[in-house]
């Protein structure tokens, strides 16, 4: 086999000469490179230093600059005699600039900070020598241990103050005051409304911090002159809103419904003295369920059923269709509307228009709207403020829904005059029932009535308003008379009466939409006056869907009425009706004695212009003391059986509506 066999190639070497001037030129284009590259660097930088454009100083702000924003303390919010309903408290935190602790004294301090604060030594000295300016020990700590800090008079420590939002009645008026979130803004309720007010100065302070991003500048220690919010003062009453708010929670326990609402109107003012709904929500304590905070009175717009048959029967005497004695066929509680028919639940034939409004006849109603005709009648719907904004100051708030009278048909007619296909919100109800007490003057509801700087100057100034005369005073007089039979022997709201006082009002049980019709859901209703013949307050109460017991305004919300209004007229000293003049055509016959049923006379609750002065009930049985307590609106905790032996407060005491008096039987 033969081989092939290639012959080596070696290439001759260059000359050292030659291989040296390649690497000089090499390094020489690599040199030049880097001088460019330095010098394009250096231009760069002259004219960072020189014109450095919008984009780059502010990307360099940031980097040097911190941003705080300090707000200042938050106004609050009080009821008519000065109570907070809302108010700030200051939070006490312990801070510590780690730059003033010398290392030789870190274990002494942090030992000593830590039993004050009750927290680990080692963590404590772990803080104080952090490289920062600016360090939290501890947060929301009691006044008690921040003084103690500060007792301890070292530069590094100072106690930090901060406010947070707090609201010392909790539950109380939740849906009417709201809450503020966790950066302080007003959310829902008063809180949102007049945020603008409430909310205060604000400041941003701008800081130098290094590459680390850690302040350099001294911290911040003694709170500055911000322009603090400005407290609002409101027309609720405390008390009444919370005899409201109980009465409500009386009707959760007897008949469970969805929901109920009520609110208290002064008659002759238009201030709102209490607005409530159940359930409520406490504002410290926030949940997720949005539904507590729902504000119906003034969110909703419900059907309002038969308590809008005296407005409709106000509009036909005051045109001067009818009297207070003039009859009217109800049909039997059957009638014919076109192709429609209406009914009543109290069948009658021919009734006086005052038994129109105590039988609540749906046809006797319907039979004056066809009379006035569409534009008179819809036209008073509006003068009693129904289809608008009663402007009250609150977020959310519906206008209700009422025809125009080109467009209503006859049957939406008839039934609008009892309050079928037309909606009204309760605010709207409550202020209507309190133009008619009022001798057909309708006032504009009051919520605030001044918001004052931290200065007591006011910057907001609200006095009673008079929105228009809807009716003559003959007229609403004569309406809240036949009001006032609603509440007597065979009329619809027996439950509203409050013993001492004379009443006027209405009930109505409408019945709920769902999917554009009428399904099973009801909601009883009663709006009334009291006292009749001088009203001072009216009332509203509604029950939404009562799942227990009998749906009807008047079993379900009429008794709330009565416990609100009497202990309402008690709280304000109302003197009670005079005695009604014996019949002389009547002889009376002696009543039995039974001297163990005689309570002793001695046993008196006296009204003192703030609360009850409290007798001395030592040695009294149980049920006299009950019957001498009963109405009074106090809190009434018994134990025991037999007779008293000692009670707190003590005799003299005074107690307001709504407080506690405990009393002990052996």
């Amino acid at each position: 086999m033969t081989r092939l066999e290639i012959p080596r190639f070696e290439p001759e070497p260059e000359a050292p000469e030659l291989v040296r001037a390649r690497a000089r030129g090499r390094i020489a284009v690599l040199g030049a490179l880097m001088m460019g590259c330095l010098a394009i660097a250096a231009l760069r930088g002259v004219q960072l230093a020189v014109a450095p454009s919008d984009r780059t100083v502010r990307v360099a702000a940031v980097q040097r600059w911190d941003q705080v924003t300090l707000q200042a303390r938050r106004g609050e919010i009080l009821d008519r005699n000065g109570h907070r309903l809302a108010t700030s408290v200051a939070t006490p935190n312990i801070i510590v600039d780690p730059i003033l602790v010398e290392p030789a004294e870190v274990d002494t301090l942090a030992a000593q900070v830590a039993g004050i604060l009750d927290l680990p030594v080692a963590e404590i000295a772990e803080k104080l020598v952090r490289p920062s300016r600016y360090v939290r020990l501890a947060m929301r700590v009691h006044p008690a241990m921040a003084a103690r800090i500060d007792a301890i008079d070292h530069p590094s420590l100072w106690v930090e103050r901060t406010s947070r939002r707090y609201y010392p009645e909790e539950t109380l008026a939740s849906q009417l005051i709201g809450f503020v979130d966790t950066d302080g803004s007003g959310r829902e309720g008063l809180e949102s409304e007049l945020d603008s007010w409430l909310r205060g100065g604000q400041i941003l302070l701008q800081r130098k911090r290094d590459r680390r991003g850690l302040s350099v500048d001294q911290p911040l220690r003694n709170d500055l002159d911000l322009n603090v919010g400005m407290d609002v003062h409101l027309t609720i009453d405390r008390q009444i809103q919370r005899m409201t708010e109980r009465a409500l929670e009386d009707v959760f326990a007897k008949h469970a419904p969805k929901a109920a609402w009520a609110v208290v109107v002064d008659v002759r003012t238009g201030d709102i003295l209490a607005l409530a709904n159940a359930p409520g929500f406490n504002p410290n304590a926030i949940t997720e369920d949005p539904g507590a905070r729902k504000n119906h009175v003034v969110q909703d717009a419900i059907e309002p059923g038969s308590v809008f048959k005296p407005f409709t029967v106000a509009a036909a005497i005051e045109e001067g269709l009818v009297t207070p004695e003039s009859k009217i066929d109800c049909e039997n509680g059957n009638w014919a509307v076109g192709r429609a028919r209406i009914h009543d639940d109290h069948p009658h034939g021919v009734v006086t228009i005052t038994e129109v409004i105590k039988y609540s006849s749906n046809i006797g109603s319907a039979k004056l709207a066809l009379q006035l005709g569409a534009r008179t009648f819809l036209g008073y719907v509006g003068a009693f403020g129904f289809g608008e904004r009663t402007g009250v100051q609150l977020p959310g708030e519906r206008t209700g829904v009422v025809r125009t009278a080109d467009k209503i048909k006859p049957i939406e007619l008839v039934t609008t005059a009892f309050g079928q296909g037309v909606t009204a919100t309760p605010l709207q109800l409550a202020m209507a029932t309190a133009a008619l007490a009022n001798d057909g003057i309708r006032m504009k509801p009051r919520l605030v009535t001044r918001v004052e700087d931290a200065h007591g100057v006011p910057e907001y100034n609200q006095r009673p308003e008079i929105a228009n005369r809807v009716v003559s005073v003959e007229t609403a007089r004569q309406v809240a008379q036949m009001m006032v039979t609603v509440t007597e022997a065979g009329g619809t709201a027996t439950r509203a009466v409050v013993p001492g006082y004379q009443v006027g009002g209405k009930t109505g049980t409408a019945q709920k939409a769902e999917n554009g019709r009428y399904g099973a859901g009801r909601i009883g209703s009663f709006v009334g006056f009291i006292p009749a013949d001088r009203p001072v307050l009216a009332i509203a109460v509604s029950v939404d869907e009562p799942s227990i017991g009998s749906k009807f305004g008047g079993i379900v919300a009429a008794p709330a009425f009565a416990s609100i209004a009497g202990q309402s007229m008690r709280y304000l000293g109302i003197p009670a009706d005079p005695p009604p003049p014996p019949d002389p055509t009547k002889p009376v016959p002696p009543a039995p004695v039974l001297v163990a049923d005689v309570p002793d006379p001695d046993l008196v609750l006296g009204w003192n212009g703030q609360g009850w002065t409290l007798p001395d009930l030592a040695g009294r049985p149980l049920r006299e003391v009950m019957a001498g307590v009963q109405g009074s609106g106090l809190n009434l905790q018994l134990e025991g059986t037999g007779l008293a032996v000692s009670q707190l407060p003590p005799a003299g005491a005074s107690l307001a509506p709504g407080e506690t008096l405990r009393v002990i039987f052996q």
